[in-house]
């Protein structure tokens, strides 16, 4: 954790850094040592800023995409989780046990309504209900990864099917379901909203 820690003073700035926080809370009493020196060989070398990085080398997602990060929460305080932190394409997304250290339950609900984690996206194996919410990597020219937020039942809706995504009911597994309001199965908080970004 001291090394994560390092390399995100050294190279995230401003938001970045906080979004580190919230993606690795742990580090946060981390003792990391003096970077000084990082950052003046930073500044010697005139390396680009991280923006710089996100928009022109390696486009990934950031918490300005997003209109909530972190957990994704039952009432019952069950987190939706990537199966323990493996990062297995196609794996079943299951609730475990809120724990509020990032890692396998941080989650980016972005602006154009898809649900990532560091890798993979939400998608589902079918179209029915009781199909498995599943892991895979973003498809530009798939409709199956689209989940719009009810904030109303609080209710996630898998766009396509128009179906919720709920809990099986005899394993961890994440499915999708016919959508019933009543049902605090189908009922999710997110850990972090934004006040300049409606859900």
């Amino acid at each position: 954790m001291k090394n994560y820690k390092r390399n995100a003073l050294v190279w995230l700035d401003g938001p970045h850094l906080d979004f580190f926080y919230k993606w690795k809370p742990q580090a946060i009493d981390v003792d990391a040592g003096d970077v000084s020196e990082r950052l003046k060989l930073k500044q010697k070398l005139q390396c680009k800023s991280f923006d710089y990085f996100l928009e022109n080398v390696w486009p990934l997602p950031a918490e300005r995409d997003c209109v909530a990060t972190g957990m994704i929460k039952a009432p019952d305080n069950q987190c939706l989780d990537n199966a323990g932190g493996s990062d297995t394409y196609g794996q079943h997304l299951q609730m475990w046990g809120c724990h509020n250290l990032g890692n396998n339950q941080f989650w980016m609900y972005r602006k154009d309504r898809r649900i990532m984690g560091l890798l993979y996206v939400f998608d589902v194996d079918g179209l029915s209900p009781g199909s498995n919410v599943i892991l895979v990597w973003i498809d530009l020219k798939s409709d199956r990864q689209f989940f719009d937020y009810d904030t109303k039942t609080q209710q996630l809706i898998h766009r396509k099917s128009g179906l919720c995504v709920d809990r099986h009911v005899t394993s961890r597994d994440v499915i999708v379901d016919t959508c019933d309001s009543y049902r605090t199965n189908q009922r999710w908080t997110f850990q972090y909203t934004y006040s300049d970004r409606p859900l």
